[in-house]
């Protein structure tokens, strides 16, 4: 038995470290299991391709043909990566949700978006309210480049909001994201 405390020590220091880990995403997986998709957009446009699971594009109202297509070359092992490109942009944005991903977010609780993305399209993620006006309550711009390059964008609200954490492409370009997780940070 003396002999087997030490591994049982180091197991549960393992176990320990394994629990530190950062939380859950409070979104859905971007994950690797998702689904073919095709909708209309306006002017007889476009939008189609592949979304993980628990993820919308929510560009119907606009004027813009998009591809969402599933890569094989993420940033790391095991983390899902998506290209999006928009064509032939009229009026409107693309925008990227989690509809489940609605969430009270509470007053002073800090919240990190983190992922990877890659290209030089403008992308933006945020806050948003579900309701009209549609506006962001948060806002970041987000930056890529020719390489996989991680991002944190960090908000605290200053009243509890209901809102959704969307990703919007406002023109036309091409630009890879992957790994999407939305956590509470203590």
């Amino acid at each position: 038995m003396k002999k087997l405390l030490p591994l049982f020590s180091l197991a549960l220091v393992g176990l320990v470290a394994f629990a530190q880990e950062k939380p859950a995403s409070l979104l859905p997986a971007f994950g690797a299991e998702g689904r073919d998709f095709t909708a209309k957009a306006q002017g007889g446009k476009a939008i189609k391709g592949w979304l993980p699971a628990g993820w919308d594009d929510n560009s119907d109202w606009a004027t813009l043909a998009a591809t969402y297509t599933k890569l094989k070359d993420g940033p790391k092992e095991g983390v899902t990566a998506v290209r999006i490109e928009v064509k032939d942009l009229g009026e409107g944005q693309l925008q990227l949700t989690s509809f489940s991903g609605k969430r009270v977010f509470k007053k002073g609780m800090k919240h990190a978006v983190e992922g990877w993305l890659r290209g030089s399209a403008d992308l933006k993620v945020g806050a948003r309210q579900p309701g009209d006006p549609y506006e962001f309550y948060v806002e970041h711009d987000l930056t890529g480049g020719k390489e996989w390059k991680a991002f944190k964008f960090e908000f605290a609200l200053d009243v509890d909001k209901e809102a959704f954490i969307m990703f919007v492409m406002p023109g036309n370009g091409t630009i890879d994201l992957a790994g999407v997780v939305v956590r509470e940070v203590k």
